[in-house]
């Protein structure tokens, strides 16, 4: 496995956008991550668990990261966090139209959204607070 500075670099080009978007993928998948680390990570959740304590404590989130994005793959995730195709709709389904209204990280470190009265779209899954309201 390469070494922390390593993985850290993997976000240089793309920066924080790349990292919102990929703590969102992590907070949508959140439970499916830790049963497959539990199950098959040769670290257990501890990847899972430094990502979320660096969020928690609003430190660096690139090398976490990278560590989950490697555990990950490691446990057989053939994607990890870097590899799923994000924003691709099929032919002729449109994006829910909000009233006006949107769903968003309430710690401000992910770019996860919802829409307001969507299943399961009150709470952040990392943090447990409520989702901030936003108008578009």
């Amino acid at each position: 496995m390469r070494d922390q500075a390593d993985q850290a670099n993997q976000y240089d080009d793309g920066t924080a956008p790349d990292l919102r978007e990929d703590i969102a993928y992590v907070c949508d998948q959140l439970d499916r991550i830790r049963t497959a680390l539990e199950a098959y990570g040769r670290d257990g959740v501890v990847p899972l668990e430094c990502l979320l304590t660096a969020l928690h404590g609003g430190e660096d989130l690139a090398a976490p990261l990278s560590t989950l994005h490697e555990a990950l793959l490691a446990a057989g995730d053939a994607a990890g966090i870097r590899g799923q195709a994000r924003g691709l709709e099929p032919i002729g389904v449109g994006a829910p139209t909000p009233d006006e209204r949107v769903l968003l990280c309430p710690i401000h470190q992910c770019s996860r959204h919802a829409w307001p009265g969507s299943c399961g779209a009150a709470r952040c899954l990392i943090s447990g607070q409520p989702l901030r309201t936003e108008r578009l």
